[in-house]
């Protein structure tokens, strides 16, 4: 019984934290045009680099 106050109290605590997010339109981790152009980038840069060393 303890066990599940606990668990239903984290519960409410992780759905204030997302609530409080989603109204402050804060998306953390979310990844902008330009984390896309700097992973195209660098996947470019290492297919490019592998393909020369191996040539």
């Amino acid at each position: 019984m303890e066990n599940d106050i606990a668990w239903q109290n984290e519960l409410a605590r992780r759905a204030r934290i997302y609530e409080d997010i989603e109204a402050g339109h804060r998306f953390e981790g979310t990844m902008t045009v330009i984390d896309y152009a700097c992973m195209t980038a660098l996947t470019l840069v290492l297919v490019l680099g592998f393909w020369i060393w191996g040539a």
